[in-house]
């Protein structure tokens, strides 16, 4: 199976770092693994891969409380019903969830972007250096930037 180039519809061939490229799920999506509203267990199983990552000493307390609060609550009632709770504890999940990789990634795609963007104007680069722009839509020179960026 081939994925779409990330900034043109050419295809690449998957490796590891394509395949965390493509559209992920919602944030609510991901925290009850697609069968609707987060339980215990979705929760408890974000906040161990936080604890075993690293991520969960990078929340603020006001986030970490929040988070064990919305993890009491689930216990207590099987699963979180509120809507605006339920949309809050996903957004501090996806910041636990975030990688280092996805880091890089998400930093290498909006670089590229603002290249494209930027560079695609009359008389821009791309007018005399046209190879730059199949580069944009390489998967390692997007990475590359993504790592550029992160470490400046």
């Amino acid at each position: 199976m081939l994925a779409k180039g990330l900034l043109s519809g050419r295809p690449v061939i998957p490796t590891s770092r394509t395949q965390s490229w493509r559209s992920s799920p919602s944030p609510v999506q991901y925290l009850s693994r697609g069968r609707g509203l987060p339980t215990f267990s979705d929760l408890d199983h974000v906040r161990r891969r936080s604890i075993r990552t690293r991520t969960w000493a990078r929340l603020d307390s006001g986030e970490r409380g929040l988070f064990r609060c919305a993890l009491w609550l689930a216990k207590a009632r099987g699963k979180i019903t509120n809507m605006r709770l339920v949309v809050q504890v996903a957004r501090v999940a996806m910041k636990l969830l975030e990688t280092v990789q996805s880091r890089i990634v998400k930093a290498g795609k909006a670089k590229a972007v603002m290249m494209l963007e930027r560079y695609s104007q009359s008389g821009g680069v791309f007018s005399w250096a046209p190879q730059l722009r199949g580069w944009l839509n390489d998967p390692r020179y997007v990475w590359y930037l993504g790592i550029m960026e992160v470490n400046a």
